[in-house]
């Protein structure tokens, strides 16, 4: 039986949300999505949204616990986060890890937390949710570059966030090379895939590896990348 019947997207690029020219990182959220058949889904572009910066004021754990301080549309997405069964974290990688609009959600929801630090089965330190809930969370990312190591710090800071909300790692769609999105049709097959990836977790709780390796695969070496393309970079630069 799925369990997966309530889904949460942050859709963490700020070019998402417009129709006519969706982003990449959109793109590949929507094909993922579409591989799914979840009872109910909803999609946040927190670039639209009215989200301010966490103060770090600790309201949230000392005055009114699980409530934070701030009254904006975080309350909207922190209404669905927690009824959730999985959380989608959809981000570009910015100066190599998640994009400003994606941590400004991520730093918001340290109200989910207890303050009083707890040790896990490793002797670490954490803390406890101060609504014990179980949840699974998915990456989707690409990157400008070409060699699958550029998504080195987002992948790390992705499972520091499981480990630290005690969400299960459903695994990672991972896209370089993102300027070959450019070409019509070139990265067809990989949006298939992430189709695919969508239906396995659906049906199998996790991505496959061959699925996950298949949508990461480099098309192109770095030198190869590099000579593809600068002159389109040239050119959009002599048109300034």
């Amino acid at each position: 039986m799925n369990e997966l019947k309530r889904v949460v997207a942050i859709c963490g690029s700020s070019r998402a949300g417009i129709p006519e020219e969706k982003s990449l990182t959109e793109r590949m959220l929507e094909n993922f999505l579409a591989g799914m058949n979840p009872e109910h889904c909803r999609i946040f572009y927190p670039h639209l949204m009215n989200i301010s910066y966490c103060r770090g004021c600790y309201t949230c754990w000392f005055k009114t616990p699980g409530v934070c301080a701030i009254e904006d549309d975080m309350t909207e997405i922190r209404a669905e986060t927690d009824k959730a069964d999985l959380i989608i974290l959809a981000s570009p990688v910015y100066v190599d890890g998640f994009s400003a609009q994606t941590k400004v959600f991520l730093d918001r929801i340290i109200s989910m937390l207890d303050p009083l630090i707890t040790l896990d089965e490793k002797g670490h330190c954490r803390h406890s949710l101060l609504h014990s809930q179980s949840q699974k969370a998915v990456l989707i990312s690409c990157c400008g570059f070409s060699e699958l190591d550029n998504f080195d710090q987002i992948r790390n800071h992705f499972k520091a966030i499981c480990s630290n909300l005690y969400w299960q790692d459903g695994g990672e769609i991972l896209l370089p090379a993102s300027g070959l999105a450019f070409v019509p049709r070139k990265y067809d097959e990989k949006f298939s895939a992430m189709q695919k990836a969508g239906t396995e977790l659906w049906n199998d709780g996790k991505i496959s590896t061959k699925t996950a390796k298949f949508i990461s695969r480099e098309m192109l070496n770095a030198q190869e990348y590099q000579s593809f393309l600068n002159p389109y970079f040239t050119k959009l630069r002599g048109k300034q």
